[in-house]
């Protein structure tokens, strides 16, 4: 008889680390930067948008009356969106909470809410990158609130069109080109000349990208060389180098009329029947035109137990406003 050995061993104990490790760390960069402006009092909120007259040439003949009178309001236009409901819930079981004894976890009641915040604010930040339009609750639609890939498009929104054209976005600031295909002059100092020839507006831009257009810049500093009939892709460094270490990254472009602080998202173009993003969008934002209206700022509220184990639920109410859609640009292929 060979005795007892290891692997027919009985009553061995599990060998459970204490941790709870969880590899999902993808961040919320667009929410976690723009600012909260004043505090939403209705499903629907509004905000006025104003230009300028077209200069004129010539003057006036000497000794002529004022006749006519100019509107110096003629081009106001109101914009409109509606606030969402954002709401996450939980529910642990009496056993689960006072019996149980889980690895990494010391109370599920405070892991529940703390996973659930974070998954809140991922809805929000998909919600606002994505192209969703406006809707009104109408006791089975809820509300929805227009998003940055709607505003930034040359119709503009559905439910509240945008009637005049110069406060929407032209065709030269939604670039529609192949990622792959995507130049340096005509795609990136164009977008920005774009921007500048609507509006006159020349600084600084965040440009929230999908991970394949952050790589397709940064591949922008390669050239193509032919010898013999082979290509070979050749990689053109400025700046300091050491010969254990290569800096090849693009995080900051300057260009003729502005410059774009790079920074890639995980959620842009969130398409809610796939599941996945866009990695090939990019949205070159001006945050000062930028804005979250809340009515409510993500907070956690505890249901009475029945019987079946502590409950809660995390929610916000919150819609964008986009103060000047035509200052914005878009990289959709």
């Amino acid at each position: 008889m060979p005795g007892m050995t290891e692997p027919i061993q009985i009553g061995k104990r599990e060998d459970l680390a204490d941790i709870m490790a969880n590899i999902d760390v993808k961040e919320t960069p667009f929410t976690s930067r723009i600012k909260k402006s004043s505090k939403a009092t209705n499903s629907l909120f509004d905000w006025h948008v104003d230009r300028y007259d077209n200069p004129r040439l010539g003057g006036v003949v000497d000794g002529t009356d004022v006749t006519n009178f100019e509107n110096h309001g003629q081009y106001r236009l109101k914009l409109h969106n509606y606030i969402q409901i954002f709401r996450r819930s939980d529910k642990v079981s009496g056993l689960a909470q006072d019996l149980s004894d889980v690895a990494g976890v010391k109370n599920e009641i405070a892991e529940g809410g703390k996973t659930k915040l974070v998954e809140l604010k991922r809805d929000m930040e998909c919600t606002f990158l994505s192209d969703q339009d406006a809707q009104a609750d109408n006791g089975i639609l809820e509300y929805k609130t227009c998003a940055l890939g709607v505003w930034i498009s040359v119709a503009g929104p559905t439910t509240f069109p945008i009637t005049d054209a110069a406060y929407r976005p032209t065709s030269a600031q939604v670039i529609t080109t192949a990622t792959a295909s995507l130049v340096e002059d005509a795609d990136l100092q164009g977008i920005l000349k774009a921007i500048f020839d609507a509006t006159g507006m020349s600084g600084d831009y965040s440009f929230l990208v999908g991970s394949t257009l952050r790589r397709r810049f940064t591949d922008m500093t390669r050239t193509v060389a032919n010898t013999g009939g082979a290509t070979s892709k050749v990689r053109t460094f400025s700046g300091t180098m050491s010969s254990t270490k290569i800096d090849h990254t693009t995080t900051i472009y300057q260009g003729d009329y502005g410059m774009l602080d790079i920074q890639t998202s995980s959620w842009i173009g969130w398409n809610d029947t796939t599941k996945l993003p866009e990695l090939g969008r990019g949205y070159v934002l001006d945050y000062s035109k930028l804005s979250l209206r809340y009515n409510k700022m993500p907070t956690m509220k505890t249901l009475q137990d029945e019987g079946g184990g502590p409950r809660f639920y995390i929610e916000a109410i919150a819609g964008l406003m986009v103060e000047n859609p035509a200052g914005l640009g878009k990289f959709d292929p």
